[in-house]
């Protein structure tokens, strides 16, 4: 009689223990699986500048400056491309200079932020070392609006349209121009424009590309 009733108080208190054993690692589990579900979140999403995530992380920017974290632009702009503007792309742009000039191949651009939304379109235009025979429009997109730059002399000028640009400071403008032959860029300026001061052939749409690192 002793022995059986032993045995019945053992048996329960054996599944106590199993079933508070199961609890913890259960509640282990979760903990852990939470844990790794943060780190993996601050990885996603480390809180960096814009220009650090650029450069750094998405292999972006051509240039790592500090002194621009937003990599802030002004309208109007003249961007003297043979300085180490950390807006230029990694992609497409030469990492040295010559003669006072930086050439452009294939894909490359711009990546900049606005303090504020332009309230007019927006003239950009790239200045060439000399004028190139032949040169015909080039296409572009911008954020995602495609167009075209137009060939005037040394220059290549198109119209970035209000509404193409992206409202807030925290939101990287992405301009990006494909050229078949390499192009010899000493400046690129951005001003404020009429709507009707320049009349350019363009279309507005969605365009998905990447280029290098570029999304």
């Amino acid at each position: 009689m002793t022995a059986s009733v032993s045995s019945t108080v053992t048996r329960p208190t054996q599944q106590h223990k199993q079933s508070t054993l199961r609890a913890v690692l259960i509640s282990l589990l979760v903990v852990l699986s939470g844990y790794y579900v943060w780190v993996l979140y601050k990885a996603i999403t480390p809180n960096v500048s814009l220009a650090y995530k650029a450069y750094y992380i998405k292999n972006q920017t051509l240039y790592w400056q500090p002194k621009q974290p937003n990599l802030t632009l002004a309208i109007p702009s003249n961007l003297n491309v043979t300085d180490k503007i950390p807006n230029l792309s990694r992609a497409g742009w030469s990492f040295d200079t010559d003669n006072k000039m930086r050439e452009l191949t294939q894909q490359g651009g711009l990546y900049f932020t606005l303090a504020s939304t332009p309230t007019t379109n927006v003239k950009i235009k790239f200045t060439l070392a000399k004028t190139q025979s032949q040169l015909k429009p080039l296409t572009f997109t911008f954020n995602h609006h495609q167009g075209m730059l137009q060939a005037q002399g040394n220059t290549l000028v198109a119209q970035l349209p209000q509404q193409q640009f992206f409202p807030t400071a925290q939101q990287l403008q992405t301009f990006i121009v494909t050229t078949p032959i390499p192009l010899q860029v000493t400046t690129i300026s951005l001003t404020p424009m009429n709507v009707d001061t320049l009349l350019l052939p363009h279309n507005t749409g969605h365009f998905n590309q990447k280029i290098g690192n570029i999304k």
